[in-house]
């Protein structure tokens, strides 16, 4: 009994790990990244210069990932793996840098381009016991691979964005609660209902069409008596009527027009007659 007991335990807190496990995926990594030191000067200016960190000596060479956690991003910098070490082995935690994106607080907050360089940037990163931040410049030997690390930090920042528009669009639907409050305790959404009753003493008015005179008449006719909007009927012009017909036992007249002369003149005949 004593063995099931704690087998049960053991499945219950098995379960409660998955439940709280955390969908991890890796956007970027690079096996090969320079890590700086940041003068103290640079911190508070919005342009670093990766010239004023010795770039030719940085004090690291580790690697690097962009980690997303669910919702949560991180940048991480890993120590680099000694020469004697199976690949295998997972790297150790150097520092990260945890992105965390709102309205309010933009992408350069936690991750800066150089003004000199694309290839070179300076992190935030903070100790996730004590919460103590610090920066530290970067930069990678490609340039594509520095194109690449921003590219995947403005597709995260484009995900958090529409995940905090879609969120607010869905509260602003949402009532806040029920009067009592137990909706809003209990994390039940009550939607917004429109009240279609009719005030009181309100009447509606509907105007039906009966059958009478004008009704029973053909659509063209009533058209014709209102076609100028007077409620005239339309004046048709009339066709003058066919020619009357011939009397009986008369002949059809069969006489022809006379046919002009042929104009000879006098000098034509003379030449004729003499001839």
């Amino acid at each position: 009994m004593m063995e099931m007991a704690a087998d049960d335990v053991n499945a219950s807190r098995a379960a409660e790990e998955d439940s709280t496990a955390k969908l991890e995926q890796i956007l970027f990594q690079e096996k090969s990244v320079w890590f700086y030191r940041v003068p103290a000067g640079q911190v508070s200016t919005l342009s670093p210069r990766a010239d004023s960190w010795d770039p030719e000596h940085p004090f690291m060479t580790g690697s690097l990932q962009i980690v997303q956690k669910d919702d949560d991003c991180f940048v991480v910098l890993y120590e680099p793996l000694a020469a004697d070490v199976d690949f295998s082995t997972p790297p150790t935690l150097f520092a990260q840098c945890p992105v965390e994106v709102t309205k309010e607080l933009a992408l350069d907050v936690y991750v800066q381009d150089c003004a000199d360089s694309s290839r070179y940037f300076m992190i935030r990163v903070e100790d996730e016991a004590t919460k103590r931040r610090a920066y530290i410049g970067i930069g990678f030997p490609e340039r594509s691979s520095a194109f690449n690390f921003k590219a995947s930090l403005q597709d995260y920042v484009k995900y958090r964005l529409r995940q905090m528009e879609a969120a607010a669009l869905t509260a602003g639907g949402v009532t806040e609660g029920t009067s009592d409050g137990t909706a809003a305790a209990e994390g039940s959404p009550i939607t917004k209902t429109r009240d279609l009753k009719l005030p009181e003493g309100a009447t509606i008015r509907i105007n039906l069409k009966t059958g009478n005179e004008s009704s029973d008449r053909p659509a063209v006719e009533r058209r014709r008596s209102s076609g100028d909007g007077t409620g005239e009927p339309v004046k048709v012009p009339l066709i003058p009527p066919p020619p009357p017909a011939p009397e009986a036992g008369q002949p059809p007249s069969t006489a022809k027009a006379p046919v002009a002369a042929a104009d000879v003149s006098e000098d034509d005949w003379g030449d004729f007659t003499s001839a």
